[in-house]
């Protein structure tokens, strides 16, 4: 075991993600390129309550073998999010929308580490204990903060989709596979992302750039929106 203090904000979402240790795959050989959809739900607000109706209900992850791209719509499509990440130069191309306002930072490792100054650490711990979901079979470990008022979180990987370091730029960053049932914090936030649905198929690669449409912002500048617009829904 060893700790990890990188615990990014971004991880809504996201920041996505999976370690070894699965058995065979009831569907398989391992998967390089396609997408996957997860179920959201929010632990920390009433199903029925106020805020239900501003909270996304599914994302959806693409990828293949180097890059990542996930989406997110909240607040009846009044914010948007979206993650593109390239592995083999470590970027993570972070756009936001919000009211007509459109933003991207660049950000490597050490604007990760900025964005996620109060970032709490956390210690992984592997289980022996499996399960299959989406219809792929996964292996348990436990994500363990240091505040012990953080609750620990589960992480249900499988190594039946092969996306490289899948994780490198999650608080998650030990684990190398893709998470199909997990809970990240972000901005105060609890979201869980439980995978409904997994397909091989081409993937357009154009999902893997740059918005042009987006205005280049300093990783500073982007956090500070991220927070004010985050702040909403978890006040």
């Amino acid at each position: 075991m060893r700790t990890n203090n990188f615990l990014p904000k971004a991880a809504l979402a996201a920041t996505i993600l999976v370690s070894g240790g699965c058995r065979t795959s009831l569907l398989g050989d391992s998967i390089s390129e396609g997408i996957i959809e997860y179920a959201m739900s929010f632990p920390d607000y009433a199903p029925d309550g106020l805020m239900a109706g501003m909270l996304p209900e599914r994302t959806i992850l693409s990828f293949d073998g180097d890059h990542q791209s996930l989406d997110l719509s909240a607040g009846m499509g009044v914010f948007r999010t979206s993650m593109v990440v390239n592995t083999p130069t470590k970027r993570l191309d972070y756009h936001m929308s919000v009211l007509g306002k459109r933003m991207v930072a660049a950000l490597g490792p050490k604007e990760l580490g900025l964005m996620n100054r109060h970032s709490q650490a956390l210690t992984i711990v592997p289980t022996d204990e499996t399960d299959t979901i989406a219809g792929y079979p996964c292996r348990k470990s436990i994500a363990i903060y240091n505040d012990v008022d953080q609750a620990e979180v589960e992480l249900w990987y499988t190594d039946r989709i092969s996306i490289d370091d899948p994780n490198w730029f999650t608080p998650f960053s030990e684990i190398p596979g893709v998470l199909l049932r997990y809970e990240v914090v972000q901005y105060g936030i609890r979201m869980r992302l439980d995978a409904v649905r997994v397909e091989a198929t081409d993937v357009d690669p154009a999902l893997f750039h740059v918005k042009t449409d987006h205005e280049p912002v300093a990783p500073e500048v982007l956090d500070h929106e991220l927070e004010q617009v985050l702040s909403t829904f978890s006040s």
